[in-house]
């Protein structure tokens, strides 16, 4: 074993490699070209207006609304005067009634008929037969009869009031439960003037959101498409790697080739030259 040399007679490299088999190059290739010209081709935003405008009615509605909220309703004005008068008591008296005197004629015209026509002549005839026309006893039977005629009238026209006065002592009421409401109407237009407002800051939000839009995509359009082209280019895990191996021409060289490697791992982890290890080595092999 003397004779034996401890150098190294070759070399033995293990190669490993994890790219690509060969058939998937070309695509391979094609793929980051394409990656390649998406990157180096800007994008461009829709040219047109990403917004829905109002169609032709809606529009039409919204110019409709804003004049009648701008001009007011005169019949809003004049169910408030109506409630507010009511309110006040404007209507209760018998003389605000136009068809009130009418109704009370029409209904005491068939008494005054009577009397005038029947009961008056009758009294007349009576006394007159009697031989006693013109008497004071005939001068009293008219004028009670008067009175109770004229107290007859009296209760017509007291009961048509009064029930006109019940009736309108209800529409009182009713209009003081209905003022509320009628207070409310005069925002009714200025809402609906708001509900307009409304809808035009809506669009003006939205035209304003597709310019912001706009601005951002031209902001960041090139780092999308850099953040797209890098990894499409570097997302490959391939490479090659080779490790190379010392021959020796005997096995005692070999174990000195694998002991010199293990003695200065030995020495590095405790402390001992890399020299004292080898000649360890050598001892073992030597002839006694």
């Amino acid at each position: 074993m003397g004779g034996s040399s401890s150098r190294p007679s070759g070399v033995s490299r293990t190669v490993v490699s994890n790219n690509p088999p060969a058939f998937q190059q070309p695509y391979i290739e094609r793929g980051f070209e394409a990656a390649q010209t998406q990157f180096e081709t800007p994008r461009t935003f829709y040219e047109g207006s990403t917004v829905v405008p109002f169609s032709t009615q809606t529009q039409a509605g919204l110019d409709a609304m804003q004049t009648r909220a701008e001009a007011g309703s005169p019949l809003v004005t004049a169910a408030q005067d109506l409630t507010a008068a009511t309110m006040r008591g404007d209507y209760l008296s018998p003389d605000s009634n136009p068809y009130l005197k009418s109704a009370m004629d029409a209904a005491t015209r068939p008494m005054a008929e009577a009397f005038t026509q029947d009961v008056l002549p009758g009294i007349d005839a009576a006394f007159s037969s009697g031989g006693r026309y013109g008497s004071g006893l005939q001068a009293n039977q008219q004028a009670r009869v008067s009175e109770d005629y004229l107290q007859a009238l009296g209760d017509v026209g007291s009961r048509m009031a009064y029930s006109n006065y019940a009736d309108e002592r209800g529409r009182q009421v009713a209009a003081g439960t209905a003022a509320p409401g009628m207070a409310e109407l005069d925002y009714l237009d200025p809402s609906r003037l708001i509900d307009i407002g409304g809808a035009y800051e809506g669009m003006a939000e939205r035209e304003l959101q597709e310019d912001i839009d706009r601005h951002r995509f031209a902001e960041d359009e090139a780092r999308i498409r850099l953040g797209e082209y890098l990894p499409a280019v570097t997302g490959g895990q391939w490479s090659t790697s080779s490790t190379d191996q010392p021959i020796y021409s005997d096995d005692v060289s070999r174990y000195l080739g694998y002991g010199a490697a293990g003695a200065g791992i030995a020495g590095s982890l405790f402390g001992g030259g890399s020299n004292s290890a080898y000649q360890g080595l050598l001892n073992l092999f030597r002839p006694r």
